[in-house]
Order: C-alpha cells, then structure tokens, then sequence
C-alpha cells in the first residue's frame, strides 16, 4: 500500500470518528497513524491494526503482542526498551481504539485544541509521546500530505 493509499483508506475513518467526539482536527491525526505506523508499513499497523503505537497500560483488557521499540526519556537519547502494544482485529477497531484511549481524561484539553498543530503540542504535553521531535514530525507529515483538507473548516 502507497502512501497516498493509506491515507486513503484510514483518513475517512478518522474523519468520521473524530466528528463523532468531537475533534476538529483530524489532520494531526491521520498524520499521528502515518507516522507512528510508517504508513501502515509497520509491524504493529500492519499486522495488529495498532496506527498509533498504543501500549497496553493497566488497563487494557484486549489482546496484546510484546514489541521492541525505541523511547526518548532523555533528549537525544533513544532506548530500546520492549513493551505490550494494543492488538485490534480490524483498522477501524484500531481507530475506534485511538479515539477510545484519548477519551481519558488527561487528554481533556485536545477538544479545546485551536490548530492541528495546537492537537500535537496538546497531545505531546499531555504525555502521548517521549520523541522531543515529535510535534514538528508529525507536523511535517500534516504540511506533505496536504491533510488540513480533512479539518471540517474545510467542509463548509
């Protein structure tokens, strides 16, 4: 699958979901599933259907598969570390899950974001992510992609 493909197929999915809770910013999360499942590409998006490298935590009472993957605790440095991931059946249960896990309350303030950009500097500060690069590469992938046309200012 293409990029252009991936984008595609899950972007519709996101929109509609976001819709329903209430997000206005679906661009900064399609570009969330682009990046952390490489398009689909990865191990955990194209096999487990997890787009956005959700760990189990406390929890989760679904299925789980145990990865390696790499975090930035201190800036600069990334440590291997493995962990529990989020396995969902198909891609839609794994967007429903993203939307699912965003619901707790820590993540409150994204509804309330004024830009995708504010959605990530939002969900990096709320703890989602440990990349100090994450706001800008993810925004970056929002700017290559032309996702804004999935924000709902662009519907009207």
């Amino acid at each position: 699958m293409t990029n252009k493909e991936f984008i595609l197929t899950i972007a519709p999915i996101i929109q509609r979901v976001a819709n329903e809770r209430g997000y206005k910013f679906p661009s900064a999360i399609i570009a969330q599933a682009c990046n952390e499942s490489a398009y689909g590409r990865s191990s955990l998006g194209k096999n487990y259907n997890n787009f956005f490298g959700l760990k189990c935590g406390s929890a989760w009472k679904g299925k789980s598969v145990n990865l390696t993957t790499k975090e930035e605790y201190t800036v600069g440095t990334l440590t291997e570390i493995k962990d529990n991931f989020r396995v969902y059946d198909t891609m839609k249960d794994g967007v429903y899950g993203y939307f699912n896990f965003i619901n707790y309350s820590r993540y409150s303030n994204l509804k309330d974001s004024v830009s995708s950009r504010n959605y990530l500097e939002l969900i990096k500060s709320d703890g989602y992510a440990t990349s100090s690069k994450y706001v800008d590469k993810v925004y970056a992938v929002v700017e290559s992609q032309d996702l804004l046309k999935w924000d709902f200012r662009h519907l009207e």
